[in-house]
């Protein structure tokens, strides 16, 4: 997926994606990753996703990637928060704002290694095709900690149905994807609403969360 097609969706407002209150999933399930204050989280492909302030209320360390720099902005403006510091650095624009930060910018340049204690995925991997995951795996799994656990959260239906994003992930591609370095558990498959008219297509979208430890 070409970084032209997020860029255009912010901008023309197509972000049916964007949730505007905490993901049910997320409160359900983050806390059994049993997170301590001061541990770190990573937000790949964050928008402005308010997730990250439930995160922040943790105590945890959040440090979202996004590619565009309207959601980031957005983010801080909408959820009021300041002092706001911008930085640039060779890959990133930085902004920071107490325990938040996000660098904006490509997410395949993070070349942080063994920096995160939890990775919370709602709408990355989904968010990308087939032959973009397997090198979104490599940086996620190179950033995490050894002990590190994520939060997985992915769509699967019918893909002839309709393109995407978001993708259909099936089991065994997770496992391909991640079983090499973490346990994986999946915790629940639910049937979830179709939100947008794109996705109003499908006969059926099954929810599906799992959470991944590292050995």
């Amino acid at each position: 997926m070409e970084a032209e097609f997020w860029i255009k969706a912010w901008t023309e407002g197509r972000t049916n994606f964007h949730q505007a209150s905490y993901h049910e999933k997320m409160l359900q399930y983050f806390p059994q990753l049993s997170p301590q204050a001061g541990q770190s989280v990573l937000v790949p492909l964050c928008g402005k996703s308010k997730d990250m302030l439930w995160l922040q209320g943790l105590k945890l360390k959040v440090h979202g990637v996004e590619l565009h720099g309207q959601a980031v902005e957005a983010f801080f403006e909408e959820n009021k928060l300041s002092p706001l510091t911008k930085t640039q650095d060779e890959h990133y624009v930085q902004y920071a704002s107490g325990d938040i930060a996000i660098s904006c910018g490509d997410f395949f340049k993070l070349g942080k290694k063994e920096a995160y204690d939890f990775v919370y995925d709602r709408a990355a991997l989904v968010a990308l095709p087939k032959e973009m995951r397997k090198g979104y795996a490599g940086v996620v799994k190179k950033a995490l900690k050894k002990g590190g656990k994520i939060l997985l959260i992915t769509y699967e239906y019918d893909q002839s149905k309709m393109d995407g994003p978001p993708f259909s992930i099936e089991d065994e591609e997770v496992k391909e994807l991640f079983g090499d370095q973490f346990g994986i558990k999946l915790m629940e498959t639910e049937e979830t609403l179709k939100e947008g008219p794109r996705l109003a297509v499908l006969e059926s979208l099954k929810q599906k969360v799992y959470i991944l430890s590292t050995f």
